[in-house]
């Protein structure tokens, strides 16, 4: 090191930013810098001959000799100060001020002194600071996020608590809509609502774009339902008003952050199934049947890729003569852990999973495989289609693909689609149908009469044939109000040209019934429970 002499040293000193601080073995100082004066708002004369703890707070003031005496050079100041180096430093008029210590022992003349070198570290101090709280929290609303939501929740809460989670059902696209402003000015409207409704210790945070959560006392049915009432004031935005529906989920009570948030999270899912709007707390039945959905979730895309999908197909016959006309094709899953799978449990979750197009292309070409191999041109294929296939633009396309590797006439497709499909988007919907029917494929209408608005689907889309629910025809022939709805599709369908297949026939009473009303086609256990492709083609040779 270069040799500096006595002058070089103070002069050094006397200029550095850091306080410079050097004391004898009992604390007392004989030396301060211009900085020490200037950080801790004492002067030279007033620092030298006092000791240094004068600016130590409590409870370091009170230890300070036993530090001094316990330094080591070699063991650096850790092991004196035991937190470590970032301590507190006190001014004159009490203030505090994060600081920085490093301490060096030297001897001059047979005697030991310390020289302390301290650093302010406000300024830092308040960028880390700022930095943590920009990490736990939500950059557009101010709320806590997800990370800062943890940590709150994991420090001890003042008694039991729930956490609540609600959903803004259209918050996602009106912000598409309307732009990021239009999504931030929201999102600050919703936190100043939850401010003003929240208690000081009640929490709040925004957890996903358009999910929030709160973490109540445990009597939370009362606060819930007023919340809710609450967010269905509309937001405004200038002169527009903007309602938005809040769907909450309440946790089970007590337990770890993450399982309450997770129940929550849960329950506000199964609100949502409900219908939008709703509040649901969660439930032992619905952890079981959330558990099932994870273990349907985690084995669906493996059950897919691996072929573990099966085509089953159910027999449909012309009821005058019990001809066999064609065929549903249906899929069942079997697990080896969970067992039989129906599709109205695995398919609503392959919907929200983005996998039901990968499904109906399978199905689809498995059956246009299998109407193939049918020698009678005029047997028909029936296949269901999601609601979220009519979304896709190449609809029309996978279907004239499918047509063309089976080799087979648009004819002898009948897309099966479902009222609920068709109330999704009656226009795009709509558009899509007429496009399927100029290729030349049927279409019928699925669960006709269960509700929605089945009338006017009859004049607004180019369907072939209804498909009567089997809720009409299982109480037949007994319940006269149920043979009279079936006389009324009946008749309306023959004044419109179109065909009628009744499903869920069970009994030879039931289908002479149908005959006579005149219903065309018939399905069910009757004629033929689903079956694999082999013994559907084994059917059809017999007959």
């Amino acid at each position: 090191m270069f040799p500096y002499d006595g002058r070089a040293i103070a002069s050094i000193l006397g200029t550095s930013l850091d306080a410079v601080f050097t004391i004898d073995e009992q604390g007392v100082i004989v030396d301060v810098n211009a900085a020490a004066e200037n950080m801790f708002q004492w002067t030279r004369s007033e620092f030298l001959g006092a000791n240094i703890s004068l600016i130590v707070p409590s409870p370091l003031k009170e230890q300070h000799d036993g530090f001094l005496k316990a330094f080591s050079p070699d063991r650096g100041v850790k092991h004196v100060l035991g937190s470590g180096s970032r301590l507190d430093g006190q001014r004159k008029d009490g203030s505090r001020l994060p600081v920085e210590v490093g301490i060096s022992a030297f001897v001059q003349q047979g005697k030991r002194y310390f020289t302390g070198f301290v650093r302010d570290m406000s300024e830092r101090q308040r960028a880390e600071d700022r930095m943590r709280f920009l990490a736990a929290h939500d950059n557009e609303s101010g709320l806590l996020n997800y990370r800062g939501l943890a940590e709150c929740c994991r420090r001890p809460l003042e008694g039991p608590a729930r956490v609540i989670v609600f959903r803004l059902e259209e918050f996602r696209r009106f912000s598409i809509i309307y732009g990021e402003a239009w999504g931030t000015s929201t999102l600050q409207e919703l936190a100043r609502r939850l401010g003003q409704f929240l208690a000081p210790a009640e929490i709040a945070a925004r957890v996903r774009e358009d999910t929030f959560a709160i973490v109540l006392p445990t009597d939370v049915a009362g606060r819930v339902a007023a919340l809710a009432q609450n967010l269905r004031q509309p937001f405004t935005q200038g002169a527009m008003r903007f309602p938005l529906t809040a769907t909450f989920g309440i946790s089970q009570d007590g337990g770890e952050f993450e399982q309450l948030l997770r129940s929550a999270q849960w329950a506000c899912d199964r609100a949502n199934l409900s219908g939008k709007g709703g509040i649901h707390a969660f439930t032992d039945d619905l952890h079981r049947s959330s558990r099932r959905e994870l273990q349907i979730e985690t084995r669906l895309r493996d059950a897919i890729s691996h072929g573990r999908i099966a085509l089953m197909l159910q027999p449909k016959v012309r009821l005058v003569d019990r001809h066999l006309v064609g065929a549903e094709a249906l899929v069942r899953w079997f697990d080896p852990e969970l067992g039989t799978i129906p599709p109205s449990e695995f398919v609503p979750i392959a919907e929200r999973l983005g996998l039901v197009g990968g499904i109906t292309d399978w199905v689809l070409d498995q059956a246009l495989a299998e109407v193939a191999r049918c020698v009678d041109p005029a047997m028909t294929m029936a296949v269901n289609f999601s609601a979220l296939d009519f979304y896709q633009p190449d609809l029309l396309q996978r279907i004239r693909l499918a047509l063309a590797r089976a080799e087979v006439a648009p004819a002898r497709l009948v897309v099966e689609l479902t009222e609920s499909v068709a109330a999704q988007d009656v226009q795009l919907v709509k558009a899509r149908l007429q496009e399927i029917k100029a290729l030349g494929a049927g279409i019928s209408l699925d669960d006709f009469g269960t509700g929605y608005s089945s009338l006017s689907y009859l004049r607004q889309f180019p369907i072939d044939s209804l498909k009567i629910d089997i809720a009409f025809v299982r109480d037949l022939p007994d319940s006269q109000d149920a043979q009279a709805i079936v006389t009324a599709i009946v008749s309306m369908a023959g004044a419109l040209g179109l065909a009628t297949i009744a499903e869920g026939i069970e009994n030879e009473r039931q289908a002479e019934l149908l005959t006579r009303l005149g219903v065309t086609v018939g399905q069910g256990y009757l004629h033929g429970r689903p079956m694999p492709p082999a013994d559907f083609h084994r059917l059809l040779k017999a007959r």
